[in-house]
């Protein structure tokens, strides 16, 4: 962008370059113009539901009860941050957490005890 504002390539040049439409580069030249980023803009539709607020709130929801349903979720979500959001939506910010599948952590599951020990019918006792 920098060669074509100070004039050293023109914009078709700059296209047939970086294989875009004349269009692209005569839009970034006049962004460029204005004093705009040239960051790449958010693409269409609504930004996503659960925002930072949320996704703190469902961490600390799935920290303190990990056995919560997703309906149970959404009342907290509803009450702490008032978003109405579908159980499809809090499924896929919690995916988007990247958290593990394990309910219980290694802590919670150290008292447990293995299943008992049961002799196989085919052994020979030492009788």
């Amino acid at each position: 962008m920098a060669a074509v504002a100070e004039g050293g390539v023109s914009i078709p040049e700059a296209a047939r370059i970086f294989p875009v439409g004349l269009t692209f580069i005569k839009k970034r030249l006049s962004l460029q113009r204005a004093g705009e980023s040239l960051e790449p803009r958010q693409g269409g539709g609504p930004g996503p539901l659960l925002q930072e607020p949320e996704t703190t709130v469902l961490r600390q929801e799935l920290t303190a009860r990990p056995d919560a349903t997703l309906e149970e979720r959404q009342e907290v979500l509803t009450a702490h941050c008032r978003t109405t959001a579908r159980l499809s939506t809090i499924s896929r910010g919690l995916h988007a957490l990247q958290l593990p599948r394990k309910k219980k952590s290694d802590r919670q599951r150290a008292g447990r005890k293995g299943p008992p020990e049961v002799s196989s019918p085919y052994e020979e006792s030492g009788e």
